[in-house]
């Protein structure tokens, strides 16, 4: 494969995978929602699978085309030499108006702008969430619960979330301690509990963050639309295997109905539109083939970035020799 091929490929890549994904996506939901960690992977991976090719792009172009040099002699005398110590590809780069070092130095300059502005990001989700933990500790008061230590907030509305365990960790109204059963009242505090201890609250963040900034591209917008989807799956998982399905439902039936505004940072334990997939959870081989096509579709772009990647990050190693 000669560079040139590589770059059409790599385009072509990113282009299907940010028009097409969405729909590949929502066809292998069937299967997906039976392994809910793994969608979660595969949809953060998806995402930053995307990124990394995209970023891939300029130092490819690297090798394909030359231009004049914007560094003083001996500086561009080693970019040069750089260069062509990571070019993997045989043949003479075509000659253009585009520095090479522009096309090395453009994506790093995109890197650390995303990374700037997800690290921002990141801090003013988790201020606003902290001030959500402060608001709820000033109106609750910390119980054990069926072995769970919960903030109790004086509230006649059935509900429950939970926050990061720093900011407060789970939490359920008064009016939910009254409403549910106590095989109901053991499936929400699990379903909250498995939000903790499998770190929902880090992956939304993070995840959330990236894709505010990079929701123009489609792919990582239907990821991050179908990521809560599938956390809230994980915690169902959780909460049936410690109080049964039957409880479960109900308790979503119950919580349901009395939602409560939405809280920064806080993950609601909402959705009777699960109910479904609980009573009758897809089966067969639904869903299958585009999942494994959408998990090959990922590790083929990984292998394309890394073709460029790689080679630049064993010649910096080995001091362009």
């Amino acid at each position: 494969m000669t560079a040139g091929a590589l770059v059409v490929l790599l385009v072509a890549a990113l282009a299907v995978s940010a028009l097409a994904g969405p729909r590949l996506l929502r066809h292998a939901a069937p299967a997906l929602t039976r392994l809910p960690r793994v969608a979660a992977g595969l949809l953060a991976g998806g995402t930053l699978a995307w990124v990394f090719t995209a970023l891939a792009l300029g130092p490819l172009l690297a090798w394909v085309v030359s231009g004049p040099a914007l560094l003083p002699g001996h500086a561009a005398e080693v970019c040069r030499r750089c260069l062509a110590a990571a070019n993997p590809f045989s043949g003479t780069p075509l000659y253009t108006a585009v520095p090479a070092l522009l096309l090395l130095v453009l994506p790093a300059l995109a890197a650390t702008v995303l990374g700037v502005a997800v690290v921002r990001e990141i801090r003013r989700r988790r201020r606003a969430t902290a001030h959500t933990g402060r608001r709820l500790r000033d109106r609750g008061e910390p119980r054990t619960v069926l072995g769970h230590r919960v903030l109790v907030i004086d509230d006649p509305r059935p509900f429950a979330l939970t926050l990061p365990r720093r900011h407060g960790g789970i939490t359920a109204s008064t009016g939910a301690l009254r409403a549910l059963a106590p095989d109901e009242l053991a499936a929400v505090l699990a379903h909250e509990h498995a939000h903790l201890s499998q770190r929902h609250h880090l992956i939304t963040t993070v995840m959330a963050s990236v894709s505010r900034h990079l929701s123009w591209v489609p792919l990582i917008a239907a990821g991050q639309a179908a990521l809560g989807h599938y956390l809230e799956i994980a915690a169902d998982d959780a909460a049936r295997r410690r109080a049964g399905t039957p409880a479960l439902a109900r308790a979503l039936l119950t919580l349901g109905e009395h939602a409560p505004a939405p809280l920064d940072g806080a993950l609601h334990m909402l959705g009777p539109d699960r109910i479904r997939h609980l009573v009758r959870p897809s089966t067969g081989a639904s869903g299958v083939l585009p999942a494994l096509a959408a998990t090959a579709y990922l590790t083929g772009l990984v292998l394309l970035a890394g073709i460029v990647h790689v080679p630049y990050v064993v010649a910096a190693l080995q001091g362009c020799a």
